[in-house]
């Protein structure tokens, strides 16, 4: 399974470190973060630096309703006039308007040498049974029938955009799955997020019925022989790889590992800089870098994953730099990868139980051992709805487990 950097705000030197290191094996651009010139330029020397990555390009197209919002937060994309345009909903309504947008954005795909396109769509922010649920499949049915007039073997993903709330009533998501499976000119696959309400809402995601649909979504495309890449999966991403996905993204800032439309809304407050942290494979969680400090001088070495990226953290109690955590987190997540990803779906459930049983183990023994009380960010409550969600999976993928 593959790991991407999820592009976004300030990215620096991370990608060709992560590059370089052979942490990720692809990129996610967000043209929101990065101008029409500097996107070429920076894929330019990413392929002439790594010639096998897959090089992607994120239209952002579902945030097309918030050109006329007052103070919205669009940043470069208003600069992609190409295919970047004010969008109503009754225009969307016009199969001839969708056609056109897709073929404007596969145009500006096709100039920049992409290794694969991305086909724009919106968000079904609310529910499966929606006007844009249905405008959503248009795109999906769309996409492939405009796509096979450029004669191109370059891959075409279908973006699917699902707010968490829509993942509630399972058999709407049945039938919507259903639908877009059965096309005349199916794409090859299909990049999807799963919105929170913000990047911070760590528990819209952390949610058992959600993380159970999204590893469904993964599992039903993967068996009608779509290939599937997820955006902002972060931790989830191992746990989509044994669904069927083959990649999924995650980046150095929260709302690059969430992913949420609420990003493209103005600005409620600013802030400092959050604290750096350390993504340890054995809680399934970050911690904060001073936690992890305590927790190696108090001899609770398990917390730490032997990766070479281990030795950023390993200063004496003092910060680390801060373009280092993420490399930290790309280390962790496709070591995790590796581990947990198999051709055997119910061993490799198995084996995603007994990681998450043994993570609460390590979580119980550290207030017994250390005294130590971790930030509520770094607690265990995330590990509770991960195990309930596979659960729940494997019931509606109809996938017989062992019994314990």
């Amino acid at each position: 399974m593959k790991l991407y950097a999820q592009h976004g705000f300030q990215a620096g030197e991370k990608l060709k470190l992560g590059f370089s290191r052979g942490l990720i094996d692809g990129v996610v651009f967000s043209p929101r973060d990065i101008s029409p010139e500097n996107l070429k330029t920076q894929l330019a020397e990413l392929r002439k630096q790594s010639p096998e990555a897959d090089l992607l390009f994120d239209p952002q197209y579902y945030a097309c309703f918030f050109i006329n919002s007052e103070n919205a937060r669009l940043g470069h994309l208003t600069e992609y006039e190409q295919y970047f345009k004010t969008r109503r909903r009754n225009q969307l309504e016009r199969e001839k308007q969708i056609s056109e947008d897709l073929k404007a954005s596969f145009d500006f795909q096709m100039d920049l040498g992409v290794s694969g396109i991305i086909a724009p769509n919106v968000h079904i922010p609310r529910s499966f049974n929606s006007i844009e649920a249905g405008i959503s499949k248009n795109f999906i049915r769309l996409a492939g029938d405009v796509y096979k007039t450029y004669k191109t073997k370059k891959p075409l993903y279908a973006t699917l955009s699902i707010s968490r709330n829509a993942l509630t009533d399972k058999q709407e998501l049945k039938s919507f799955l259903n639908d877009i499976t059965l096309l005349d000119n199916p794409p090859d696959g299909f990049y999807v997020l799963i919105a929170a309400q913000n990047s911070e809402a760590r528990f819209d995601i952390y949610n058992a019925d959600v993380i159970a649909a999204w590893m469904l979504i993964n599992y039903s495309l993967k068996l009608n022989g779509f290939k599937v890449i997820n955006g902002y999966s972060d931790i989830l991403t191992p746990f989509l790889g044994i669904a069927g996905a083959i990649a999924g993204s995650t980046g150095w800032w929260s709302n690059l590992r969430t992913f949420s439309l609420d990003r493209f809304n103005p600005l409620s407050s600013g802030g400092k800089l959050p604290n750096q942290r350390y993504l340890s494979k054995k809680l399934l969680n970050r911690i904060y870098y001073y936690e992890l400090d305590s927790l190696k001088n108090a001899r609770i070495s398990e917390v730490l994953n032997g990766l070479p990226s281990d030795e950023y953290y390993d200063n004496d109690g003092s910060t680390p730099e801060r373009n280092v955590e993420v490399i930290q987190a790309w280390d962790a997540i496709k070591s995790l990868n590796s581990e947990m990803v198999g051709k055997n779906i119910i061993q490799n459930l198995q084996n995603c139980n007994q990681l998450i049983d043994n993570a609460s183990d390590l979580y119980l023994s550290i207030p017994s051992v250390t005294g130590l009380q971790l930030e509520a960010k770094s607690n265990k409550e995330n590990l509770e709805p991960l195990k309930e969600g596979v659960k729940l999976f494997a019931e509606l993928a109809e996938i017989d487990l062992p019994k314990n």
